[in-house]
């Protein structure tokens, strides 16, 4: 019996098919890692392309977020038609506004989040923000020039068997934040004094 053992243990009988088993093994997760790690970048990148794009739509629209100003209030010495960035300060600044998916002005926000849908399907609207911020641009009792950002965040990361993994592990729940800042063009008052 202990020569029959022994014997068993020294046959090298399907040991090539072992190894087969354990390296196909490896080299499916590999790929499987390799794709989860490509749609990952995939994905961050359209976010990026869509911020992009928002932002392009953002800064020739009517401000979608309330209490950005028409135009650029004068200071009590400022003088009509002087730059705001001239270095008596003619204009008042104002302070950042901002506004997220609902609470943003409907008809406008609809417009940009579906040009932006189209670059990236899984954003929601309460994934974009855009934040309208004082530059210094224009002149006193001009229109103002605000730097529009649009930015967008946690937007899931949902994909393949690794993506559920990590994100079941609290490695990865969504993916990177993307913001985009442009100056305002023609912010399209429609003719607003």
């Amino acid at each position: 019996m202990k020569r029959a053992s022994l014997s068993f243990l020294k046959r090298e009988d399907g040991s090539s098919t072992i190894e087969l088993v354990v390296l196909i093994f490896v080299i499916v997760a590999t790929c499987f890692f390799v794709i989860e790690v490509t749609l990952y970048l995939f994905f961050s990148a359209t976010l990026h392309k869509a911020a992009q794009a928002g932002a392009r739509a953002a800064v020739v629209s009517t401000p979608l977020a309330p209490g950005v100003p028409a135009r650029n209030q004068r200071t009590e010495n400022g003088i009509f038609g002087v730059a705001c960035s001239h270095a008596s300060s003619p204009c008042v600044s104002f302070a950042p506004v901002s506004c997220t998916g609902s609470a943003c002005t409907p008809a406008e926000f609809n417009r940009i989040y579906a040009h932006m849908n189209g670059f990236a399907g899984q954003i929601q609207p309460e994934n974009v923000t855009v934040t309208y911020d004082w530059t210094g641009l224009g002149f006193a009792g001009g229109p103002t020039v605000p730097l529009v950002t649009v930015t967008v965040s946690n937007v899931p990361f949902r994909t393949g068997v690794i993506g559920l993994l990590l994100t079941n592990a609290g490695i990865l729940s969504s993916l990177p934040t993307h913001t985009v800042s442009m100056t305002g063009e023609d912010m399209n008052r429609g003719g607003a004094p």
